[in-house]
């Protein structure tokens, strides 16, 4: 972004603290660069005073001077003399039970590019360059560590960028001033900051400096279980890593532009498709493909927090996962069942001390920091807590794995999946059934009971620094509706089974679910109240969020208002037309407000349920939606804190989930 931090950054869940310089010193000795950095001090002013040192002049292109093209794959700038972009090709990861050798490689190689293209039309020659600021890097001279044919520099073998340009020239100093001021004959001072890649542009001409920027960690990446990142299988060091990217360059900037186009070509709003490409960055930002010895392990870091697989995350970017690299959707509900599954009981909020059996859940996440937690717990869930951030998410993580797996079978129809895990299926079928209510005649499709974990508390759902109206699980509504579509999937797996009976008793707990979500529409209010229990009036937009999962399934009975839950079809359909509204969900500005009584939205959910209610509902007014969609943006390019993605907003402000990947919800648009 202008003005503010970035540069190249390890495992660090925010943008790097230094800076980008991308610019040329033009003929009169002006320093001319697009701002995409803060203002830096030079260490070397502790030290020395700047007699010996040249006038210099340093002029940022102002905003009005510089065209931004915010593209799916490609970061592109365009100011007078000069074109920057930066290109991450993305791509579906291929499956490693079936992919060869050279897709492995292709597909894992740690490297994104870079390129630079300075337009001389004046009469005088100008010195183009590329330069990072990393505070306490310690960048080497890659022409000086083996390789002649490389001109850039190298930070502890971990990170790096370069070029092959004979004509190009490597430099290290405190800044790009003392770069340029200082007169000193040494090309790379190795106590500076500042490293880069300068070049010659000739009056009239138009050079060109392309830039691998590449990534290596050595060594365990994650602890409590020693896991290793997947492309350490393929490269044994970063020098590899800037070698096939340099080989392999015109075949990933192909790549980049096919997911340009692929976007461009949406028929979508333009702020939408702003909203996918900014989403996209912070997903892959968050990403770690492991191994661990024998097997790939895949794991979504939950943003600025990073937590490991959280579950509740892990429901939001399945549509995405399918869309690319279906088997990570598979890996981590695998994972889930063998190492982060557990068995609990259930409580009556009336009777806290008696115990009725529950069944198998999920934790909500595997770990923080890179360090896995033991198996069957999470680091964010404690028991005492009564419906507060960090309580457990029982219900809901269940809810969960039959959800992903689900879409997972119905979009791959992996039918040994299916048969692998028939005995979770059924677990997770009779776990819905006992927090409904342990006596199967007072059941009524929704959560009634408590999980012992909370000892004893109240669960809560990923909307956790909500009030009442999304936080509290039992009888909420939103909730209640993802365990309606668990019991709609459950059921159409049950009969690939030739679980017939199973089958059945899936779709009557669907209609009791069904049933009690329509009767909750209160006339009066013109909604359903978010949690049916007590006087509750708090209106919700997620209540339609469920509509999602028998969709990407393609049952498209569960959805007909002439089907069997047509009732709860036409409900939600009201209930959404009259919320849906200024001084309701909707703020001034057109953006969603996910609870009436909250001041408190999801981007990842305002995306998801955007796409339930035009795609699946069919209700999307132009003129309305067009207003959402460019305050929704406005929300992440003015009220992010320079913290990429960001999912947690209040009156359009980021207060939380910043750097957060889970926004890919809305890669449903494409469809």
């Amino acid at each position: 972004m202008f003005n503010a931090v970035g540069g190249m950054a390890l495992e660090k869940g925010e943008p790097a603290p230094g800076g980008v310089y991308a610019g040329y010193r033009d003929g009169d000795g002006v320093v001319k660069l697009i701002p995409l950095h803060e203002g830096a001090e030079s260490e070397r002013d502790r030290y020395v005073q700047d007699e010996h040192q040249l006038a210099y002049r340093e002029q940022a292109f102002a905003e009005n001077e510089v065209e931004r093209h915010y593209r799916w794959a490609t970061d592109a700038f365009k100011a007078p003399g000069l074109s920057f972009e930066i290109s991450t090709p993305f791509f579906g990861v291929p499956d490693p039970n079936d992919a060869c050798t050279t897709e492995m490689r292709d597909a894992s190689c740690p490297a994104l590019f870079a390129n630079l293209t300075f337009h001389n039309d004046s009469s005088k020659d100008w010195t183009g360059f590329f330069a990072l600021l990393q505070p306490a890097a310690r960048w080497h001279a890659l022409e000086n560590e083996g390789d002649a044919s490389w001109v850039g520099s190298v930070s502890r073998d971990e990170m790096a960028f370069g070029t092959r340009i004979p004509e190009a020239r490597g430099f290290t100093s405190f800044t790009l001033k003392d770069h340029f001021t200082w007169s000193i004959t040494t090309s790379h001072f190795l106590l500076g900051d500042t490293s880069g890649i300068e070049i010659d542009v000739p009056a009239g001409a138009t050079v060109e400096l392309p830039v691998v920027l590449a990534f290596y960690h050595h060594g365990p990446a994650t602890f409590g279980k020693s896991m290793v990142y997947y492309y350490t299988q393929h490269f044994s060091n970063i020098r590899e890593v800037l070698d096939h990217g340099w080989h392999n360059r015109d075949a990933y900037l192909e790549i980049a532009t096919a997911r340009d186009v692929e976007l461009e070509e949406q028929d979508l709003h333009e702020e939408q498709k702003f909203l996918i490409a900014h989403a996209t960055r912070s997903y892959y930002g968050s990403t770690q493909w492991l191994w661990n010895g024998t097997e790939s392990v895949w794991v979504v870091n939950e943003g600025e927090y990073l937590m490991m697989n959280t579950f509740d995350l892990t429901v939001d970017m399945l549509f995405y996962e399918m869309r690319f690299n279906p088997w990570t959707v598979r890996n981590v509900l695998e994972q889930f069942v063998k190492h982060y599954s557990y068995y609990d009981n259930v409580f009556s909020p009336d009777d806290p001390e008696t115990l009725y059996p529950g069944g198998i859940s999920f934790c909500h996440d595997m770990g923080v920091g890179n360090q896995w937690t033991p198996s069957g717990r999470s680091s964010y869930e404690v028991g005492g807590l009564v419906r507060e951030c960090f309580s457990h998410m029982t219900c809901e993580q269940l809810t969960n794995w039959v959800l992903c797996a689900g879409v997972y079978w119905h979009q791959t129809q992996d039918e040994d999946f299916l048969t692998r895990h028939r005995g979770i299926l059924v677990d997770c079928y009779t776990s819905l059934l006992h927090r409904d209510h342990h006596d199967p005649e007072q059941r009524n499709g929704i959560m009634g009971l408590e999980s012992d974990r909370t000892q004893p508390g109240g669960e809560i759902t990923t909307y956790d620094s909500l009030d009442h109206s999304l936080g509290m699980s039992r009888n909420n509504i939103y909730l209640g509706g993802k365990m309606w579509a668990s019991h709609v999937a459950l059921e159409s797996m049950f009969r690939t089974l030739g679980e017939e009976e199973l089958a059945d008793g899936a779709i009557d707990a669907a209609k009791r679910a069904a049933a009690t979500l329509t009767a909750g529409f209160n006339e009066d209010l013109g909604f359903i109240p978010a949690v049916l229990e007590g006087d509750n009036k708090s209106a919700i937009i997620p209540a339609i969020e469920a509509l999602v999962f028998p969709d990407q399934m393609g049952l498209e009975h569960a959805l007909d208002e002439e089907g069997p839950y047509g009732n709860l079809i036409t409900a939600l359909r009201r209930h959404l037309e009259n919320i849906l509204v200024p001084g309701v969900c909707l703020y001034e500005d057109g953006g969603w407000k996910l609870s009436s009584s909250a001041d408190n939205s999801w981007k990842s959910k305002i995306c998801l349920c955007f796409y339930v209610m035009e795609k699946v509902l069919g209700m999307g007014d132009a003129e309305r939606d067009a207003k959402s969609h460019l305050a929704h943006s406005r929300w992440q390019r003015r009220g992010s804190t320079f913290r990429a993605c960001s999912d947690q907003f209040r009156s359009g402000e980021a207060k939380g989930s910043l750097y957060y990947p889970r926004i890919v919800t809305n890669v449903l648009w494409m469809e």
